[in-house]
């Protein structure tokens, strides 16, 4: 007779402190990333910026590209779960690509800060770059099979997205944003990706889920 699997044993205080303060730089990273590029940003100025002790950090990171990861993971899980959530129940892949790109434009002009650290963090690490790489092929390949999307390398198409898509934040952020940025820069992509003008516009401009 088999013994029956234990449950999970609670986290114990210590165990939620080192999570608390191993959150607590990755914010403090964030935050860095929204005002400067990567690559000027040091290990020692995180632990500064989280207000921890200089050793600190190095019992959660060795190096700042370990922070970068962390980072671009905490914003990759939080991408996903927004997408995720407001596309529950579409089938169309063609429509939840078109809340994607709305939703991420949309972020940018209510968190410039956020949007900033996205950008930048984006061009660094795998780890977003694959999570948000897996929900567009996804998009792309259903809109494809939907007979809304026609494109002729599919690699190509998710460089078309992700560029756009990140252009379109930046744009934004840098103040370049005209009205209703988050609708046409969809439409644009849409068409881009084979759509017609009539389907893309009404993609575009449908009413956001939620």
């Amino acid at each position: 007779m088999s013994t029956p699997a234990k449950p999970d044993a609670p986290l114990t205080r210590g165990h939620k402190k080192r999570e608390r303060t191993r959150q607590t730089l990755i914010n403090a990273a964030l935050r860095l990333f929204a005002r400067k590029e990567v690559g000027e940003v040091a290990l020692l100025e995180v632990a500064s910026e989280a207000e921890v002790a200089s050793g600190t950090i190095y019992n959660y990171f060795r190096t700042r590209d370990e922070v970068v990861e962390a980072v671009g993971i905490a914003l990759a899980d939080e991408f996903s779960e927004t997408i995720s959530t407001l596309s529950a129940g579409i089938d169309s892949g063609a429509r939840r690509l078109a809340i994607g790109v709305r939703m991420f434009i949309r972020r940018a002009v209510a968190d410039p800060d956020w949007a900033s650290a996205v950008i930048r963090v984006v061009h660094f690490d795998q780890a977003i770059r694959s999570k948000i790489a897996t929900a567009v092929l996804t998009d792309l390949r259903a809109g494809a099979k939907e007979g809304v999307f026609t494109y002729p390398d599919e690699n190509l198409a998710l460089d078309l997205v992700v560029s756009c898509g990140v252009g379109g934040m930046r744009a934004v952020v840098e103040g370049r944003g005209v009205e209703d940025h988050d609708r046409k820069v969809a439409e644009m992509i849409l068409k881009a990706l084979g759509a017609t003008p009539a389907r893309a516009r009404k993609l575009a401009w449908q009413t956001l889920p939620g």
